[in-house]
Formats: structure tokens, sequence, C-alpha cells
């Protein structure tokens, strides 16, 4: 993350630890849906609603150089 609002696939490999970019990216399709975003941006803030975790923890975490 750069400095963005929005959540990459990259992010999300960064906070589950992984190296697979196609489970990942299955996960970012997964909480769009579930939130019925039709776009294929998902803010932060979104993704920690609906995983139910803290946005300050998260947004820390993926700043941390």
């Amino acid at each position: 993350m750069e400095g963005g609002i929005f959540l990459t696939v990259k992010d999300l490999m960064k906070l589950n630890g992984s190296n697979n970019y196609f489970s990942c990216a299955k996960q970012h399709r997964a909480v769009r849906d579930g939130i019925g975003k039709d776009k294929k941006k998902l803010t932060v803030k979104e993704y920690c609603e609906h995983e139910k975790i803290d946005f300050e923890y998260v947004w820390k975490f993926l700043r941390a150089k």
C-alpha cells in the first residue's frame, strides 16, 4: 500500500502472510461480492467492516515499511 485507500490483492497477501496471489484475489472478489460491490475496487474500511476487524490496526499494519 502506497498511501491509497483501496485494498489491493497484494495488500491481502501481506495481511494473510500468503504468497499465493490467486487465493488472495479470490478472497478479494469474495469480499466484494459479499458486500454487493460491482466495481473491482475495495477500500480498507469496507474490508475491515466485512471481516469485522479493527480498521486502525489493519491501516497501521499496511502502512508499516
